[in-house]
């Protein structure tokens, strides 16, 4: 099995809540939203969110844990998910070049199984969860790959149900309208009337920091394990052209042009980022305040 690094940004739900509740705050917009567990965290706890993103599994994901207020999936539709139907003729080499590499033979038929049967649902709101829950099977493979001896061996269609069925309990209304949408940022932001956009910054050169789970989960939804996810990058914001540093503070310096109009502004920062990114936002709003709950965790909060 090959390696993978995994550098996924990491963004507390919870601690967002408790910044925005503080000031107020009853609606946010998301524009480099990721795998949207925190908008639903939010959503969950009375948030208006608003999200978007370049990768169309994280928005597919979207629909499932922060648009869909009631939609879940019965039993049935979940084992129609989850198994093969028995006469139906699926296309399990669709996922062979990961075969050896990445996963296992069966685990590799089971992806093509899941493939095939998640695009047969009746709505964006059960093919969100559905994605959602088949992503942490992924993860659970991956790791299981790397530590053989520390995890248990559960059938395929077993996990798959265990995970789906977690993500549903996920779902909630908030007497809100919320919404995601596959889009660059200014397009996010100019839907939006959120009274704070919050940001935790993608890495430079966005497409070659992609944590190596989440392009995987990209090219299986769109049913191509050669997928390159450089491609949804090129000529976006924090694109190939910000690989030096002068050009990443641009980028972000461009996000908050674009972010102007909105009363509150957040963004996440790490230690050796929080001085240089307080500057770059000095420059659009002289209002600031830095919370720093732990030594890895800083928010610039900046208000108009």
């Amino acid at each position: 099995m090959m390696e993978l690094r995994e550098h996924t940004r990491r963004i507390a739900g919870s601690r967002l809540f408790d910044i925005l509740s503080e000031r107020s705050i009853e609606s946010v917009v998301d524009p480099f939203m990721g795998l949207p567990t925190h908008l639903n965290y939010l959503k969950r706890h009375g948030i208006a969110v608003d999200g978007g993103d370049l990768l169309e599994w994280f928005v597919r994901a979207g629909e499932g844990m922060v648009v869909n207020d009631f939609t879940v999936l019965r039993e049935d539709e979940v084992a129609a998910i989850v198994e093969g139907t028995p006469g139906r003729v699926y296309p399990v080499d669709m996922f062979r070049a990961w075969d050896g590499v990445f996963f296992s033979h069966e685990q590799c038929q089971y992806l093509g199984i899941w493939h095939a049967n998640i695009h047969n649902l009746r709505s964006d709101g059960q093919t969100g969860l559905a994605i959602t829950g088949l992503w942490h099977v992924l993860c659970y493979w991956l790791q299981k790959a790397q530590h053989p001896d520390e995890m248990a061996d559960v059938p395929p269609s077993e996990l798959a149900w265990r995970y789906i069925r977690e993500t549903e309990r996920l779902v909630c209304a908030n007497n809100a309208r919320n919404t995601v949408r596959r889009a660059d940022y200014s397009e996010t932001l100019a839907a939006s009337n959120a009274q704070c956009m919050y940001m935790s910054p993608p890495g430079r050169n966005s497409a070659a920091q992609v944590d190596a789970r989440i392009w995987m989960w990209e090219a299986w939804w769109q049913g191509d394990p050669y997928l390159n996810v450089e491609r949804y990058f090129r000529g976006s914001v924090f694109g190939p052209l910000t690989s030096d540093h002068a050009a990443y503070d641009e980028a972000i310096a461009s996000v908050l042009q674009t972010a102007e109009r909105f009363p509150y502004v957040i963004i996440q920062a790490r230690p050796r980022d929080t001085a240089r990114l307080e500057r770059i936002v000095r420059t659009f709003r002289s209002d600031l305040e830095l919370v720093t709950p732990n030594f890895d965790e800083t928010y610039i909060i900046a208000k108009k």
